[in-house]
C-alpha cells in the first residue's frame, strides 16, 4: 500500500526539462540567406552543365552540317544553331580543314584529334582530299543561364559555356588501270587472245592453262566485290586482322582466286576463278604493293558491309593477271608467243618490268593516296622476213636474220583528283570521279640491246649497237641500227559519271573506261623505224668486204643500185611492223593487262560520303 502511494507522488521528470519550443524560428532566420546562396548555386550549375550538354549537342550537329558543305561552313553551322534556338553570336571560330586518319600521327591520334588546319596538315593525310578541305571545327560559347550567380557579375564562379566539334565527309571511290582489252564486246575473244592468255599466264604459274574464250570472257565481264574480297581472304588467312595487315602477306593464288570466287555474284566467273584458283595452288603471289588501301587500311576484316561503306570491285582478269605478275614466275618467250605471218615471223623475245611504284588497284578519297599506275615496260622482239631480193645479187633471194627490235616504254598513272556528290545520295547517278591520267612515254630501237641494257634504270640512243641482219657467206653483209622519235606521253583530266567519257563502275560491272593515248599508235612509230635505218649510222652494207653503204662514191649507178638494195630491206620492215607488229603486240600484252604508252581508266565504284565526327 505504501509502494503504491510512493508511486502516485513520484513527480513528472518530462516537466523538469527546459521548453524548447519555438528555438528553430531563430535558426531559420540566421541560415536562410546562406541556404538559398547554397541553392541558386546548385540550380546554377546544375544549368550550366545541363547547357554545357545542350551546347555541345547542338555544337556537335552544326559541325556535321558544315562539313557536308565545307566551301559554306560558317553560313550552314550558324543556320543549324539558329533554327534550333541558339543565338548564332554563340558561334566563335568556323575552321575549315583536313580529316587526318593517319596512324603515323599519333600524338594527334592520343588527343583525340584528327582535323588539320591547311598549314599544319600531315604530308601523309590518309583520308583528306588533294587540295580540297574536307573537315571542319566549330568552337561556340556563350553564357550559362543563371539565377543567384548573376548578381556577383564578373565575380561568379559559373564558368561560360563552351563546345568544340570537329566533323569530316570522306567522299571516297575505286580506281584501276590496264589494258583496254576489258573493253571487248562479246564475240571478240579471239583465237588468238585465248592462246596468248593461257600461254603467258600458264609460263607465268609454270602450268599449262587450258581457259576457253567463254571463261577468259566470263572473268572480263565480272568484278569481284573488293571489301568481300578481303573479308574471304582473311577469314581463312588472319581472322580479325586489319586490311592493310592482310595486303603485306603472301599467299596461294588458290587463296585468292577463291576468296575472288566467293566475293562474285556471277556464277560462271566463280567456277572459273576456282579452276585457277585449283590450277595455281602452289603459286604464291605477295600482295604488297598491289593495293592501295587509302582510308580502308585500319578497316577490320569483316566489316566491309557495316556503313558507311564503299562498295568497289575488282575485275575478276584483271585480279588474276596481276597477281600472277606479282608473283616469282618469269615468262618463257622462246616459243610460246610467235606470230607467223606470210613469207615472215614475229616473235616476243623478251619482257622486261621495271619497277612498279604504284598499285594497281586503290580506293579511298581524292588525293594521292587513290593513284594507280603500270611498271615500266621494255620489249624485245624479233622480225623474221625471210627471204628478199636482192638487186645486188641480180635479184637473187637471200635470207634475212631476225631484225631485234626493242619498245621502251615509261609507266602510266592516273589519279583521283576530285569527286563530285553535290545533291546525290550514295552511289547517285550524278555523281562525277575526275582522274588525272599520264600515258608513258615511248621510245623504239632497231640494233643490239644486250641484257645488260635491258636492265639499266634509262635506256640511252647511243646504248643501242648496230646488229647483223644479213650475212651471206661473207660476200654480203649487212648491219642495221636505227631510233624512232620519241612518242611523248599525254597528260590530262578524265571524267567519270553521268555525260562524261567513262561510267562508275559497281562490284558487279566494271562500267566504262576512260582512255589516256599519246596521240600515235604503236605502229606508226615502228614504222618510221626504217626510214631512219638511212640516217647516219643506221644501215651499214658490205660487198666482198668493200662499203656500198653509206655511199663510198658518188657514182650514180652504184647509188641508184645501192638505193633499190636498201629498199629492199626496209619496204618489208616497214609493212611487217605496220600491219602486224601492232596488233600482235596489242593481243598479247593485252593478256597481261599491258598497254603500251596508252593507259585505260577504270573507276571500280564510288560512295558520296556522309559527315561524322572526327
Amino acid at each position: 500500500m505504501n509502494l503504491l502511494r510512493r508511486r502516485h507522488h513520484r513527480p513528472d521528470r518530462r516537466k523538469l526539462l527546459p521548453d524548447e519550443r519555438g528555438a528553430i524560428a531563430p535558426m531559420i532566420a540566421v541560415l536562410a540567406p546562406s541556404l538559398l546562396v547554397a541553392t541558386g548555386l546548385a540550380l546554377d550549375v546544375g544549368l550550366y552543365y545541363s547547357g554545357n550538354r545542350e551546347l555541345q549537342a547542338a555544337t556537335e550537329a552544326a559541325a556535321l552540317a558544315a562539313a557536308m558543305y565545307p566551301a559554306q561552313a560558317r553560313a550552314r553551322a550558324e543556320g543549324y544553331l539558329t533554327r534550333n534556338g541558339f543565338d548564332a553570336s554563340m558561334i566563335k571560330t568556323v575552321e575549315v580543314g583536313y580529316y587526318c586518319a593517319n596512324d603515323a600521327d599519333k600524338a594527334a591520334a592520343n588527343a583525340g584529334s584528327r582535323f588539320f588546319l591547311p598549314n599544319a596538315r600531315p604530308v601523309q593525310c590518309t583520308g583528306s582530299s588533294l587540295g580540297i578541305p574536307n573537315a571542319v571545327r566549330v568552337r561556340t560559347g556563350g553564357d550559362s543561364r543563371q539565377f543567384l550567380s548573376g548578381v556577383l557579375g564578373s565575380a561568379s564562379p559559373i564558368p561560360q559555356l563552351a563546345a568544340t566539334s570537329s566533323a569530316a565527309r570522306v567522299d571516297e571511290a575505286g580506281i584501276a588501270t590496264t589494258s583496254d582489252v576489258l573493253s571487248l564486246t562479246s564475240g571478240r575473244i579471239t583465237a588468238t587472245l585465248v592462246r596468248s592468255v593461257n600461254s603467258l599466264l600458264g609460263a607465268l604459274l609454270g602450268i599449262t592453262l587450258n581457259l576457253s574464250g567463254p571463261d577468259i570472257d566470263a572473268l572480263m565481264r565480272h568484278d569481284v566485290d573488293a571489301g568481300k574480297f578481303f573479308d574471304a581472304l582473311a577469314k581463312s588467312k588472319c581472322g580479325t586482322c586489319t586490311y592493310q595487315e592482310l595486303t603485306q602477306g603472301t599467299y596461294s593464288l588458290q587463296d585468292i582466286a577463291f576468296a575472288a570466287a566467293d566475293a562474285t555474284s556471277d556464277p560462271g566467273t566463280a567456277t572459273v576463278l576456282r579452276a585457277v584458283g585449283v590450277a595455281g595452288r602452289n603459286y604464291m603471289v605477295p600482295m604488297s604493293g598491289l593495293f592501295g588501301l587509302g582510308v580502308w587500311k585500319n578497316k577490320l576484316a569483316g566489316e566491309s558491309n557495316v556503313k558507311p561503306a564503299l562498295r568497289a570491285g575488282l575485275n575478276a582478269y584483271q585480279l588474276i593477271a596481276f597477281a600472277a605478275q606479282a608473283g616469282p614466275g618469269a615468262i618463257d618467250l622462246s616459243d610460246a608467243v610467235s606470230l607467223v605471218v606470210p613469207g615472215s615471223t614475229v616473235r616476243l623475245a623478251g619482257v622486261y618490268n621495271g619497277p612498279r611504284a604504284r598499285p594497281r588497284f586503290a580506293f579511298g578519297p581524292a588525293g594521292t593516296e587513290t593513284e594507280v599506275g603500270n611498271s615500266a615496260l621494255r620489249l624485245k622482239l624479233e622480225l623474221g622476213l625471210g627471204n628478199i631480193s636482192v638487186p645486188l645479187l641480180l635479184g637473187a633471194p637471200i635470207a634475212v636474220n631476225s631484225v631485234p627490235v626493242l619498245v621502251d616504254v615509261a609507266a602510266s598513272s592516273a589519279r583521283i583528283t576530285s569527286i563530285s556528290c553535290d545533291g546525290s545520295s550514295e552511289q547517285g547517278v550524278d555523281t562525277q570521279v575526275t582522274v588525272q591520267a599520264s600515258s608513258g612515254l615511248v621510245n623504239a630501237y632497231i640494233g643490239d640491246a644486250p641484257a645488260s641494257v635491258m636492265t639499266k634504270a634509262i635506256i640511252a640512243p647511243s646504248d643501242i649497237q648496230q646488229a647483223n641482219i644479213v650475212n651471206l657467206l661473207g660476200i654480203v653483209k649487212v648491219d642495221a641500227r636505227a631510233v624512232a622519235g620519241p612518242v611523248l606521253g599525254n597528260s590530262g583530266p578524265l571524267v567519270f559519271g553521268k555525260n562524261a567519257q567513262g561510267t562508275i563502275g559497281s562490284p558487279t560491272t566494271p562500267g566504262k573506261s576512260a582512255h589516256m593515248a599519246n596521240g600515235s599508235q604503236l605502229g606508226p612509230l615502228l614504222t618510221s623505224l626504217p626510214s631512219s635505218l638511212v640516217a647516219q649510222n643506221g644501215l651499214k652494207v658490205t660487198l666482198l668486204g668493200a662499203c656500198i653503204w653509206p655511199l663510198c662514191d658518188a657514182r650514180a649507178q652504184e647509188a641508184q643500185v645501192t638505193q633499190q638494195f636498201v629498199a629492199s630491206l626496209t619496204t618489208p620492215i616497214s609493212g611487217l611492223v605496220g600491219n602486224t607488229v601492232d596488233p600482235l603486240l596489242d593481243t598479247l600484252l593485252a593478256a597481261l593487262g599491258i598497254q603500251l604508252g596508252d593507259t585505260t581508266v577504270w573507276i571500280t565504284g564510288a560512295r558520296c560520303g556522309v559527315p561524322v565526327l572526327i
